[in-house]
């Protein structure tokens, strides 16, 4: 997937910003009722994991994270009922980058992630 015009990519985790989002999420998954695959890959129990702060750093554009709580209108219709994913930012629209399938393929690795999203701008 060849997309021009992307200037802006952004990840969105299937959970809830600030304190009580963050809360509900670690209960939830603690039961096991909340899944997110993205945190998964970008996150451990101490916070950013270091191999996805190093891959961050070799990608050839910025990636942005968002929670469902922190999405605007348009980006909040355009992603509603597909989180986790990962989307491009064009002038004009939203451009699906990553699956929540594929994220789960992932299987919480930063680098099987990075590789796919370079793949995916640059075919």
């Amino acid at each position: 997937m060849n997309v021009p015009g992307i200037n802006r990519i952004v990840g969105i985790y299937h959970a809830d910003g600030g304190i009580i989002g963050e809360f509900k999420y670690i209960t939830g998954k603690f039961f096991g009722d909340s899944k997110c695959s993205l945190c998964d890959i970008t996150h451990g129990n101490t916070g950013k994991k270091n191999a996805w702060k190093e891959c961050e750093r070799k990608m050839n554009m910025p990636i942005d994270f968002l929670h469902l709580n922190e999405r605007n209108t348009n980006l909040e219709k355009y992603t509603r009922g597909l989180t986790p994913c990962i989307v491009g930012k064009t002038s004009t629209n939203y451009v699906m980058l990553v699956t929540k399938r594929e994220l789960m393929e992932c299987k919480g690795n930063p680098e099987t992630l990075a590789n796919l999203i370079e793949k995916k701008l640059n075919n």
